[in-house]
C-alpha cells in the first residue's frame, strides 16, 4: 500500500512538472502573455491528466481487458495500449479545460489553437510512456530500478527465497499438443500467474522452458509469510481456470515448486543482453526441492532451514517428507511439504481425467 501511494505521489508530481514546462512552451508558442498562469495552469493540467491516467490505468491493467491485452502479441499490444494511453492522456487534457479552469475564453481559444498542439503532445507521450512501459516488462520493474541506481554494479549478497516451479508432465504434454501448442499453454499459464507473484511482492528472474524463476527478499518471519500466501492463491488460480485449460487444450496444468531459502551473490553480468545475476547454493538447493517434488509426487517441497524462517499462514501446515542428503552437501536435509487446512499435502486440485501428473 505504501509502495502504491508513494507511486501516485510522484506520478502526480511528475504530472505537475511537466504540465508546467508544457504550459511555459505553449505560452511562448501562442504568445499569449499569461505570465505565471501559464505554469499555474499547466501544472494543474498536469496532475489532472496524470491522475486520470493512472487511474484507468490501473482499472484497465486489473480486469478482464487488461489480461487480454497482456495475452497480445508485442507489436498489436503496443500498438493498442499506445491508442489506449493517447487517447485517456488528451481526454484529460480536453476534460481539465472543462472541469478545473472554467473559463470559457480560454476553452474556445484552446479549440481554435491548441487542439492540435495538445493532440501531438498526447501522442508523443503515450508512444513514450510506453516504450518506457514495455522496457520496465521486458526487464522487469524492479531490475530496471536497480540498473538505474547502480545498486548492484559490483556483487553484493543478499538473503533471498528462491522458488523454481516447472510444470507437471510437460514432456508429455509436449508429445500430445506439439511443441507450438504446448508453448501457448506454458505462456498462458505463467500469463495467469503473473499478477498474483507480483501483488505479493515476489520478483521475476527468468523463464527457462516450462519453468519459472521467482524470489522473495527475506523479509523476516512475518514477511515471508507473503509467499506462501502467493504460492496458495497461485494454486487457487490455477484451479479456477481448470476448466478452460481442459476446454483449450485437453489438460489441466499443475506445478511442481522447490523453495529454499539463504545468502546468495547477487551482481550485473553480461553487456550486449545484460542482467541481475544471482548465484549461490541457495539457488541450488531449491533446484533440489523441486527435484524432491517429482519423486515424491508432490506440488511443493521446501526445507526445514527455511521453514523456520517463515510464520506459516492461517491454516497452512508443514508435514515432512524426507530427511536425505542432498548432493554435494555433508549434513542431512529435512524435506517438508505444505499442507491444507484438512492436512492433505497443498496442491492445485484433486487430479481429474486429462490433468498431467506425471
Amino acid at each position: 500500500m505504501k509502495r502504491t501511494f508513494g507511486s501516485f505521489v510522484f506520478v502526480l508530481v511528475a504530472g505537475a512538472i511537466i504540465g508546467a514546462l508544457y504550459g511555459l512552451m505553449m505560452n511562448e508558442i501562442l504568445d499569449r502573455n499569461w505570465g505565471l498562469k501559464a505554469p499555474i495552469r499547466g501544472a494543474v493540467r498536469g496532475m489532472a491528466v496524470a491522475s486520470v491516467a493512472v487511474a484507468l490505468e490501473v482499472w484497465i491493467s486489473n480486469s478482464a481487458i487488461g489480461r487480454w491485452q497482456r495475452s497480445l502479441k508485442f507489436r498489436r499490444g503496443v500498438a493498442l495500449r499506445v491508442a489506449i494511453t493517447c487517447l485517456i492522456i488528451y481526454v484529460a487534457l480536453a476534460g481539465s479545460h472543462v472541469v478545473l479552469i472554467g473559463d470559457r475564453d480560454v476553452y474556445v481559444d484552446w479549440i481554435q489553437n491548441g487542439f492540435g498542439p495538445d493532440f501531438l503532445f498526447a501522442l508523443v507521450a503515450a508512444v513514450v510512456v510506453q516504450i518506457l512501459l514495455q522496457a520496465r516488462r521486458l526487464i522487469g520493474g524492479r531490475t530496471l530500478t536497480y540498473f538505474i541506481l547502480g545498486r548492484y554494479a559490483r556483487p553484493t549478497e543478499e538473503c533471498r527465497i528462491f522458488v523454481l516451479a516447472d510444470l507437471r508432465g510437460s514432456t508429455a504434454i509436449t508429445e500430445t499438443l506439439g511443441d507450438q501448442k504446448a508453448l501457448e499453454l506454458i505462456t498462458g499459464v505463467f500469463l495467469d500467474i503473473d499478477a498474483t507473484i507480483k501483488k505479493h511482492r515476489g520478483v521475476i528472474h527468468n523463464y527457462v522452458g516450462d519453468e519459472i524463476i521467482m524470489s522473495w527478499l527475506d523479509r523476516g518471519a512475518d514477511g515471508n509469510m507473503q509467499l506462501l500466501q502467493c504460492i496458495d492463491e497461485i494454486f487457487q488460480v490455477l484451479a479456477a481456470r481448470q476448466g478452460h485449460y481442459l476446454a483449450k487444450f485437453g489438460v489441466a496444468p499443475s506445478l511442481r515448486m522447490g523453495i529454499a531459502g539463504g545468502p546468495v551473490a547477487v551482481g550485473e553480468c553480461g553487456w550486449e543482453k545484460r542482467q541481475v545475476v544471482y548465484i549461490g547454493d541457495t539457488i541450488n538447493k531449491a533446484k533440489r526441492m523441486q527435484e524432491a517434488c517429482k519423486a515424491h509426487d508432490l506440488s511443493v517441497i521446501l526445507d526445514a532451514e527455511t521453514v523456520r524462517g517463515i510464520t506459516l499462514p492461517m491454516g497452512m501446515g508443514v508435514s515432512p517428507v524426507e530427511e536425505t542428503t542432498l548432493r554435494g552437501r555433508a549434513n542431512a536435509t529435512q524435506m517438508l511439504t505444505l499442507t491444507a487446512p484438512d492436512g492433505s499435502a497443498l496442491d492445485v486440485f484433486v487430479p481429474q481425467e486429462g490433468v498431467a501428473r506425471s
